[in-house]
């Protein structure tokens, strides 16, 4: 219900309201965490070629479509604060966003330095 409201009346959602779906992925049920894990494919790891397309390694290499959803994944799990339940997390999201099996992908975010237009 709530991804309903997400996707057709998202004004009606404060960030507050949010947050406490967010933190659902970390539920012990699993089912719970992976309609929350839908829920933070819907918000926030929504792909977007335009946000990778200039996006380069310091070797020149160009970066994958899901460089930013990673670091954004990374991100959410620092700020969430819950470190000791990263496998709740991955679990929720595993099956339902592609970047979750991105090794590629996380392999060079990894072993590459960033490049001139990212973040170090």
């Amino acid at each position: 219900l709530v991804i309903s409201i997400l996707k057709f009346h998202q004004e009606i959602l404060s960030d507050k309201d949010c947050e406490h779906v967010y933190e659902l992925v970390y539920s012990s049920h699993r089912a719970v965490a992976q309609a929350a894990g839908e829920f933070l494919n819907e918000r926030l790891f929504l792909p977007d070629e335009e946000a990778v397309r200039d996006l380069r390694t310091k070797r020149g290499k160009k970066r994958l479509p899901n460089t930013p959803l990673i670091r954004d994944l990374v991100q959410f799990f620092i700020e969430s604060e819950l470190h000791e339940h990263g496998s709740y997390l991955v679990d929720s999201l595993i099956e339902s966003n592609p970047m979750m099996k991105d090794w590629e992908c996380m392999t060079d975010l990894l072993i590459e330095e960033p490049g001139p237009m990212e973040e170090g």
